[in-house]
């Protein structure tokens, strides 16, 4: 073989060395780079499953929020309707107790804003009657 053909078989055989070399860094480069897609693949996954539960945890939590704020409201007009009713009778309960204790209808007038006819109503049906 002549110099020149030799110097060509050399540089060619290096040259398909070197693409050979190149074509296995490739290939190792695309393998992890799948590896990675798969790993993030299954991150992915895991993110979406953790949002759905997320997701279905809050739409419960609003059903239980909804469902506490109704009782709440409930529980206030309850609580306004039993104070409104205990307004409404209390200075009568409470005159009752007063001429109970000998409280005269002027002193029901006075002390509770009663009007004399209430008064006088009050101590009629609640007063201590003589037994004499």
């Amino acid at each position: 073989m002549s110099d020149p053909a030799m110097i060509v078989a050399v540089l060619s055989f290096l040259a398909v060395g070197g693409l050979a070399w190149a074509l296995r860094q490739l290939a190792q480069q695309l393998a992890a780079e799948r590896q990675r897609a798969d790993e993030l693949r299954q991150q992915l996954k895991l993110v979406r499953q953790s949002i759905s539960g997320l997701t279905a945890g809050a739409v419960g939590m609003d059903r239980r929020m909804a469902r506490l704020e109704s009782s709440a409201r409930s529980l206030s007009e309850r609580q306004e309707t039993y104070e409104l009713q205990q307004a409404d009778e209390q200075p009568y309960g409470h005159a009752i107790r007063l001429v109970q204790q000998g409280a005269s209808s002027l002193r029901l007038v006075q002390e509770l804003d009663l009007s004399e006819s209430e008064a006088e109503l009050i101590v009629r049906l609640h007063g201590q009657r003589d037994t004499a």
